[in-house]
């Protein structure tokens, strides 16, 4: 979960950005909905790190679930909570949208799994 964290947060930035200013220096909507995606990246990685450091404990769970909301929400705001480019063939919408989708479902599945382990864990003791 640490690594996808990472990587989402990274990823937008470096790897799958939106798209850049526009002519007269203004910022399309895909902007700000990467701004945001990094900001929920920085928090699932918080997040993530807390559920390593709790190990198998009862917050580690919480943390886990916790990251797997945050997860869909992230998966949700490109197009869905913030509009992004008109045009389908932008950047915003070729390489940016399907790899948040993409990293963010897998850390909401990694997150789920993670906590149904640890409770079940917790349940056998």
């Amino acid at each position: 979960m640490t690594a996808l964290s990472l990587l989402l947060t990274i990823g937008i930035i470096i790897i799958f950005p939106a798209c850049g200013p526009k002519e007269d220096g203004s910022w399309m909507m895909c902007h700000w909905a990467g701004r945001a995606v990094f900001g929920m990246g920085i928090a699932l990685t918080v997040i993530s790190l807390i559920a390593l450091i709790f190990g198998g404990g009862k917050p580690a769970a919480g943390a886990s679930l916790s990251a797997m909301v945050l997860a869909v929400l992230t998966a949700l705001t490109p197009e869905i909570l913030i509009p992004l480019c008109k045009m389908p063939t932008m950047q915003c919408h070729a390489m940016m949208r399907p790899a948040i989708i993409v990293i963010s479902v897998l850390i909401a599945l990694t997150a789920a799994v993670n906590a149904v382990m640890i409770l079940k864990r917790k349940d056998e003791r």
